[in-house]
């Protein structure tokens, strides 16, 4: 049975790709930081009572140097699905952003996939429609998104024919529980041409197509998006 190794496991749209893979006959590594424990604890029961033996933690705290364990490179994971994010305002002078968010969402994933480069056929990374249009008051969060997504089309490239490397870049998904911003959540309900948010059911099945399906397909950026990134053009 082949292994997945999911990055940013514990919850939404992490969680969703996990039961997805899961429920597509992959055995799932959840990676979890620290403070995600119990709730990656949970989805591994959850996972494993469907199919005993099937699924896995791995807690490490992508935002500081890490290595990865020897368990998890001799089990090899055949997919990678580059998912863990941190989202949070910032501006050109904040150090201390630049250094987490590229440390998260670049060079922690460039290390995972460096050690299991050997095993892996498929990786997919979760990106975001606002590295072709950023917002205002999140200059790190989007250069690191970028960063990702110019890692995974590079590897596309080094890597073939042997690997495939693609990118899902999703728009609007449900807002996170603390937003609490009516006017700003109808405005962009109003951006979107379909007139809905994604859903991380959709964002799991097109994590899905690109790991196991789409065997002619690699070095692609997918828009999960509802039209909204020609929107904002």
């Amino acid at each position: 049975m082949s292994w997945a190794l999911v990055t940013g496991s514990s919850a939404r749209g992490g969680a969703a790709i996990s039961r997805r893979l899961h429920a597509a006959g992959l055995n799932i590594v959840a990676h979890h930081s620290p403070r995600s424990k119990d709730a990656t604890a949970a989805l591994v029961a959850e996972l494993n009572a469907l199919r005993p033996d099937s699924a896995r933690p791995w807690e490490a705290d992508l935002a500081v140097p890490f290595d990865v364990p020897v368990w998890l490179r001799d089990l090899a994971p055949e997919h990678c699905i580059c998912n863990a994010s941190v989202y949070r305002p910032s501006q050109l002078d904040d150090t201390a952003r630049a250094s987490e968010d590229l440390s998260v969402h670049v060079l922690a994933h460039a290390t995972i996939l460096m050690a299991l480069q050997d095993g892996l056929r498929s990786v997919v990374g979760v990106g975001d429609i606002h590295v072709e249009r950023p917002p205002r008051g999140h200059v790190w969060y989007t250069v690191s998104k970028a960063g990702l997504q110019a890692l995974l089309m590079t590897l596309a490239v080094e890597w073939a024919p042997r690997v495939r490397c693609n990118v899902v870049a999703p728009g609007a998904l449900p807002f996170p529980p603390d937003w609490s911003d009516p006017e700003r959540e109808k405005a962009v309900l109003r951006s979107i041409p379909l007139g809905r948010l994604g859903t991380f059911d959709e964002l799991a099945e097109t994590v899905k197509w690109l790991t196991l399906d789409a065997s002619y397909v690699t070095g692609q950026v997918l828009a999960l998006d509802g039209g909204r990134r020609r929107w904002l053009a």
